[in-house]
């Protein structure tokens, strides 16, 4: 693995040689999410994956709109000197995907919308609206204590995170105003209404487990996309990282068609 930086401060992690895969994180924004999932496309891909704007090791006066970070991933393809590029965006970088593919489609080949949403409904809202006031009133520990806990399905959670005792009191390493205005930030997009005019080949891919992004999303996400096709998985919300060979399984065999 390599590390890259941009001209307008977006750091950035590549892996592998091949046609260029970008990989758009969630609301966490980190490229590290990626790990488990780049080390096993890198055999035939080169795989991008970047910190978001204002988050990690990213510059961070970061702008929190979905248009600056799919700017960013711009800004990234221009800094390895690639034209176009595979998109994987998994939840809020599925947001980021799909505008890519309606605001700079000449940029973009296949996508893949993975644990995404149309447009927020009325559950989704107050999902959000209680992670904020967590956020805002117990910090990020608990906070990230709640991410956890509703991101993982149950028996991962048991094996991997669940040695460690939870912490609920104080803040750790992430800044809390730039959470908020994230989650704001997603709450805030909808152009669900453009979908229709995407051409470009699409996967959908949602987890019938998915507590925080429910499968009734990607059910919609792919009506509405032409020609889109829709796959089940399984592992909650952060599937991508809970079974990363089945994900890069279904995604290889899509690229490849």
């Amino acid at each position: 693995m390599t590390e890259g930086r941009t001209n307008s401060g977006i750091h950035y992690e590549a892996a592998g040689s091949g046609d260029a895969l970008v990989c758009i994180s969630g609301l966490g924004g980190l490229a590290s999410f990626w790990r488990p999932a780049a080390a096993l496309f890198a055999d035939r891909y080169r795989v991008i994956s970047f910190d978001h704007p204002g988050v990690g090791r990213s510059n961070r006066e970061g702008d929190q709109r979905i248009p600056a970070i799919a700017q960013a991933a711009l800004d990234v393809l221009d800094a390895e000197g690639v034209i176009h590029a595979h998109f994987i965006g998994h939840s809020t970088g599925s947001l980021v995907a799909q505008t890519l593919a309606l605001d700079h489609g000449r940029r973009c080949r296949k996508l893949v919308l993975s644990g995404g949403w149309a447009r927020p409904d009325r559950r989704f809202r107050d999902l959000f609206d209680l992670r904020r006031r967590m956020l805002e009133k117990l910090g990020t520990r608990a906070y990230s204590a709640f991410s956890r806990l509703g991101g993982y399905d149950a028996q991962w959670y048991e094996y991997n995170v669940a040695a460690a005792p939870l912490q609920f009191d104080g803040d750790d390493e992430f800044d809390r105003p730039t959470v908020v205005n994230r989650i704001d930030m997603l709450l805030g997009y909808d152009r669900a209404d453009e979908l229709t005019v995407i051409d470009k080949e699409t996967l959908v891919i949602g987890a019938r487990d998915d507590f925080i992004v429910p499968f009734y999303h990607s059910e919609d996400l792919a009506q509405r996309i032409r020609n889109a096709a829709l796959v089940e998985a399984q592992g909650g919300h952060f599937f991508p990282q809970v079974d990363p060979q089945a994900f890069a399984s279904r995604i290889g065999t899509f690229l490849d068609e």
